[in-house]
């Protein structure tokens, strides 16, 4: 049994070379390219491979709430325990052989953050016909960093903008010394900038220019209202790829309801079943299941390098909620990274 703290996950993720990151993409796209064919209701359930059991979830006296994911696509079996107290989050991912011996324990935060990017450049990468000069995020948090690690990995001769926007400025300021003084020694010609709300003068003009400016937007933001409008994207109409990771219960909306129908009839998504069930947007906008369409679908009906079709006008729209499968696949892959380094402890006797 291997096990794998979260400095040790962090370092295995943030020494990643690009072609490693395209690799983790491609075992990514399998595993989701999987689970759609076997939510097709002809797929006979005898044959299916993957099991993802509803999560189960409970507050204690404490007032900390006990999260547990199982999931199994029958090559391993995991379960993620996640615990959301006053204080923070914690949480680890358990992984078991087939026959149930525990092969790992590996730290959740950073997996669970790098895992939710990684499906989103699942999309990205495809998205040929969009430009990634200017990126802008959304949020603050760990999901926001690894969106900005992530594409700028893959695409460091094309980014030249990246602009975080959050409501407060400690968090950015934190950032500072932990992120972007460590992405601007690796990208020393990429211009990394930072706008909080609490303390931008004239912040809706300020975040109207960045949004004309925008090619790329990673909303990763738990946001009860939408992050910005429609009529403010539109005052400099182009093609922008538009992702949603932060929501995820319906009173949450990152984007407004024209936003988010604005890809010409076509929502990419993780899962149907939960994204119409826990995304506000979605909920709020009357979305029907024949306006989505899955990941996994999406990257069963490609070749292995082919774009996604774009039509003249219309915004790459993504949403993603999550899903335990995303857990066990990437963090089997970590697991296996981690042993081959020499990084974690090993432990004789499970």
């Amino acid at each position: 049994m291997h096990i794998l703290s979260e400095p040790d996950v962090a370092k295995i993720f943030r020494s990643l070379t690009q072609s490693q990151c395209h690799e983790f993409i491609g075992e990514l796209s399998k595993a989701l390219v999987a689970i759609s064919a076997e939510s097709d209701p002809s797929f006979p359930a005898a044959d299916k491979m993957i099991h993802q059991p509803l999560r189960t979830v409970f507050a204690t006296k404490a007032d900390n709430t006990c999260i547990f994911m199982p999931v199994s696509n029958t090559e391993t079996t995991g379960i993620k325990c996640v615990t959301v107290a006053p204080g923070g989050i914690q949480g680890v991912i358990n992984l078991f052989s087939p026959d149930g011996r525990l092969q790992g324990l590996l730290a959740a935060a950073e997996i669970t953050a790098f895992r939710t990017a990684l499906a989103s450049m699942a999309l990205f990468v495809r998205s040929h016909g969009i430009r990634k000069e200017n990126i802008l995020v959304f949020g603050s948090g760990r999901q926001a960093e690894w969106h900005a690690r992530l594409a700028l990995l893959l695409y460091p001769d094309q980014i030249r903008r990246l602009v975080f926007i959050n409501r407060g400025r400690a968090r950015l300021d934190e950032m500072e010394q932990d992120v972007f003084c460590d992405l601007r020694a690796r990208y020393p010609e990429i211009t990394i900038s930072t706008i909080a709300k609490e303390d931008t003068p004239h912040y809706d003009e300020t975040l109207l220019r960045e949004l004309q400016l925008c090619d790329v937007i990673f909303s990763c933001t738990p946001s009860l209202q939408p992050n910005f409008s429609f009529s403010a994207l539109q005052s400099v109409p182009k093609q922008r790829f538009i992702s949603m990771i932060g929501s995820y219960k319906p009173p949450m909306h990152e984007v407004d309801t024209e936003t988010l129908l604005s890809g010409s009839g076509t929502i990419y998504v993780d899962s149907k079943s939960a994204c119409l069930e826990e995304s506000g947007e979605l909920i709020t906008a009357g979305v029907q299941a024949n306006q989505l369409t899955e990941m996994g679908d999406l990257m069963a009906s490609l070749g292995p390098e082919e774009g996604i079709d774009i039509p003249s006008g219309s915004n790459v729209i993504y949403k993603c909620v999550g899903m335990g499968l995303m857990d066990l696949v990437v963090g089997k892959k970590v697991l296996d990274v981690g042993a081959e380094q020499g990084l974690g402890t090993h432990v004789d006797g499970f």
